[in-house]
């Protein structure tokens, strides 16, 4: 005989940011998980839970304490906060032990905080915005497919100081 199981386990996800990366995100996960997302700005928080069926928290998450407490609940923290945020979020979600998808390009190398994030049993899987995130995945891909000599990607990054037209 042969036998189907189909699972779903849905989880609680905290999306930190809910700009439009972060409120995309939240979209995604809330069709088969429960999703909360935290941001500073109201507004932004109003517009998308008018959208999609998500919890809100409106905090300010650049505080490491703050951080600490909303985390808490969560399985798995996605982190789509601002770059020059990215780092320091990224090391406190691992120093509260938690497992995250990083998605804030960052001026800092956050391969660095591999050691603590082996330290304290979590897996942190960093830099996977569109680009070069998506761009690496669709070339490693092609790249099993068939042999590629030579592979170049563009990517504009995220400016420290936002200076039009960055």
């Amino acid at each position: 005989k042969q036998f189907t199981f189909t699972t779903q386990l849905m989880i609680k996800i905290l999306v930190l940011g809910g700009g439009k990366v972060g409120s995309a995100i939240a979209f995604d996960l809330a069709k088969n998980h429960i999703v909360t997302v935290a941001d500073i700005n109201e507004l932004t928080l109003n517009n998308l839970s008018k959208k999609i069926k998500v919890k809100t928290i409106c905090t300010d998450v650049a505080t490491s304490n703050k951080l600490r407490n909303i985390i808490e609940p969560y399985e798995l923290i996605v982190s789509a906060v601002p770059g020059f945020m990215g780092y320091k979020t990224l090391q406190t979600i691992i120093e509260c032990k938690k497992n995250v998808v990083d998605i804030s390009f960052s001026p800092e190398d956050p391969l660095t905080l591999n050691e603590l994030a082996i330290k304290n049993n979590v897996i942190a899987l960093v830099d996977l915005g569109v680009a070069p995130g998506l761009g690496n995945i669709i070339f490693g891909h092609y790249n099993e497919l068939m042999k590629i000599d030579s592979y170049e990607c563009y990517v504009g990054g995220l400016p420290k100081k936002k200076i039009p037209p960055f």
